[in-house]
């Protein structure tokens, strides 16, 4: 059985419709499809039957004035964003979707606040398990679904291979669209400022790619078989939606160096 794993990202995970796009040149099937955050949003259209061409018309429908309203702010101690417009947007889409009748077996992660556990997604509402997906901690509100309280997946697992490989994948494609930082361990010295100046947007994005960097390592070392597929997402911020065109070509240009590992792994 091959997976594809569709890692978190927000505005970047734009660049996986291109990855799609090459799959489908090769003539590659997934059996099964795993995301987390945006993996988990394009990965569901995906598994419900939307082909690379489709996904890239829809993505770019969002432009900034369809940003602000989609990401419009709502005053409350649980996040900026409500998150209804988001799912007035996708309910065309994805509306009335059972996880179980989808064309390919999918799987979105979510995180459980309250019982500190990864929550795998994998039957039920394919809309309300999107919502929870991408539900980004202090920018959206956590989503009440099945009882539980979840915010976004890839808090805790930004790449799932392992719930990949639990669910029957035999061999992954697993699709990474942050980067890997380089950690260095240093004693305290002077160093030269850099005057970069960091607001409250710079700082989350900065810590969130620190902090997945290291999840992400420990989900490759997971990996029994299979590829992963790191994309340069530099120069695309995660709230930069308006540049799904971007994003989604660096992911076409960036998977073409794969292409015959990919032929291998799917044969």
């Amino acid at each position: 059985m091959l997976g594809l794993v569709l890692g978190g990202g927000a505005a970047k995970g734009y660049a996986h419709i291109g990855v799609i796009k090459v799959i489908e040149e090769l003539g590659i099937k997934p059996d099964i499809v795993v995301g987390a955050s945006m993996g988990a949003l394009i990965g569901g259209f995906y598994a419900a039957g939307f082909d690379s061409k489709t996904l890239t018309g829809i993505a770019l429908k969002i432009d900034k004035k369809k940003k602000n309203w989609l990401f419009k702010p709502h005053i409350s101690k649980k996040g900026f964003v409500e998150g209804r417009n988001v799912l007035r947007f996708l309910e065309p889409y994805l509306g009335n979707k059972k996880i179980e009748n989808l064309s390919i077996k999918y799987a979105a992660i979510a995180t459980d606040i309250e019982n500190e556990a990864e929550i795998i997604i994998d039957r039920g509402d394919l809309l309300q398990a999107i919502r929870a997906a991408i539900s980004i901690p202090v920018v959206f509100m956590p989503h009440h679904y099945a009882g539980r309280i979840l915010i976004d997946g890839g808090f805790v697992n930004p790449v799932p291979i392992t719930v990949c490989q639990k669910l029957g994948a035999e061999k992954i494609i697993a699709v990474n669209v942050l980067r890997h930082a380089d950690y260095k361990q240093l004693s305290i010295s002077s160093t030269s400022p850099s005057y970069m100046k960091y607001n409250f947007k710079k700082v989350f994005e900065e810590t969130f790619e620190l902090i997945t960097s290291r999840l992400i390592d420990y989900e490759i070392g997971q990996m029994k078989k299979g590829i992963v597929i790191d994309i340069n997402t530099k120069g695309i911020g995660m709230s930069q939606f308006e540049k799904g065109k971007q994003a989604i070509e660096r992911g076409y240009s960036e998977v073409q160096k794969y292409r015959e590992e990919l032929r291998k792994l799917a044969v």
